[in-house]
């Protein structure tokens, strides 16, 4: 019984140091992607007309700063329209955004309660622009994003092109891991992108041609998680999706545990749904590429690997807790006045073959984390940020993970809020 055991664990292992090594090579092959350079200059009739969508409900704290980050854009104003749309809002979300009205960019709709999908929808219905965007009215845009997005549609296959999205001035320290998880986020996104792997378009601030909605329809509700359903719909009919790793959007993080823990299991029960119940004819489809392939297959699969060794984990810690003293003595502590002193033998490291690939799998990780960090903050990528994550991430998301496998099992809906 032990080696089927093993071979489990080693097959488990074995696919997710490749899925790594692919995104490694595949960086290595597309670095040059990856660097810092200026925006191409545009003749002034070469900019196309844009419409970002503002879909609100109950953000009166925030939609303010949304709107004029969306104002202060450096694009021209007689080619850029935002739409804001309240959602039936029972705060001063109308009110606020009413405030904004006068200005010849803005038009403010209201509706009844339908959805966050009805709303964007409606904007689209009265969008007349060449490209259509939306922004989620908790987040905002940097100056220069738009302008690092449009050069991208000079290629006329590409028609949606998703920002860099990270936290909006984390303070805490839940924040924090957020923060270095969005970086991580951003590094696979660009290699995704180089593939023609992306399944998510973010509601921040993606940016699509116009004639994706006349061809492959609008926005649906799709289990609370619209932007990945789109995505995944516009790879279905072999649209090709990009990644501005310099066009910058950032978004307000939860600050609670109980935040965080509501809005990702939204987000993983979406995508368990999307893909399992809508679009699972695409796994391991040649007809997808890698798409199809490696990246919703390894997505999917990586919920139940991230279980499978988070259960381990907590089985042996108990054996770790019960052996800790014989442990300590064996990797070399001494106890001196009731404190153990370190003096750490390296010849006492478990170099079993499956602790090498859990080692190799450990600086992969590290790796995409300080390159992505590298990517958004272009400076020191060390940080505190990036130690929460290593030290925190890890314990906290299987909860979310098994509560959206619970969700995908018994098909019940997970809230917006």
């Amino acid at each position: 019984m032990e080696i089927f055991s093993d071979i489990f664990v080693y097959t488990l292992l074995f696919v997710t140091l490749y899925f790594e090594v692919f995104l490694l090579v595949t960086y290595i092959e597309e670095r040059k992607m990856f660097a810092f350079p200026p925006s191409r200059e545009r003749s002034p009739g070469s900019f196309p007309s844009v419409t970002i969508i503002v879909p609100a409900w109950n953000e009166s704290k925030t939609i303010g700063g949304t709107v004029r980050s969306l104002l202060a854009l450096d694009y021209p104003k007689d080619l850029l329209s935002i739409f804001i749309i309240d959602d039936g809002s029972t705060d001063d979300t109308l009110k606020v955004a009413e405030g904004y009205a006068s200005n010849p960019q803005i038009k403010v709709f209201s509706k009844e309660n339908g959805g966050k999908y009805t709303a964007l929808n409606l904007g689209i219905k009265h969008a007349k622009s060449d490209l259509i965007g939306c922004l989620d009215a908790d987040s905002f845009v940097d100056p220069r994003a738009l302008l690092e997005i449009i050069p991208y549609f000079d290629n006329k296959e590409v028609m949606a092109v998703t920002p860099s999205v990270q936290i909006h001035n984390p303070t805490n320290v839940l924040q924090r891991m957020q923060a270095a998880e969005y970086m991580i986020g951003q590094f696979t996104r660009k290699i995704f992108s180089r593939i023609n792997g992306l399944y998510v378009t973010p509601g921040p601030f993606s940016i699509y041609r116009t004639t994706v909605f006349d061809q492959i329809g609008g926005f649906i509700h799709a289990y609370n998680t619209e932007d990945m359903e789109m995505a995944l719909r516009m790879q279905s009919h072999r649209m090709k999706i990009e990644n501005a790793h310099t066009a910058f959007v950032y978004t307000v993080a939860p600050h609670s545990p109980h935040a965080l823990y509501k809005q990702r299991v939204r987000w993983v029960s979406g995508f368990l749904k999307n893909a399992f119940f809508n679009y699972r004819h695409m796994f391991f489809s040649k007809k997808y590429g890698n798409l199809g392939l490696l990246t919703m297959p390894f997505a999917f699969i990586s919920i139940f690997i991230a279980l499978f060794f988070s259960a381990a984990y907590a089985q042996n810690i108990v054996g770790l807790i019960y052996k800790k003293y014989l442990e300590y003595s064996a990797l070399g502590f001494t106890f001196e006045f009731g404190w153990p002193a370190f003096n750490f033998d390296w010849f006492s490291l478990n170099l079993e073959f499956r602790m090498l690939v859990i080692y190799a799998m450990l600086t992969g990780t590290i790796f995409f984390l300080l390159v992505g960090t590298r990517m958004v903050i272009k400076t020191n990528p060390i940080n505190r940020s990036s130690l929460y994550f290593l030290l925190f991430y890890g314990l906290i998301a299987p909860f979310w993970l098994a509560k959206s496998l619970y969700n995908l099992i018994t098909a019940k809906e997970s809230p917006w809020r």
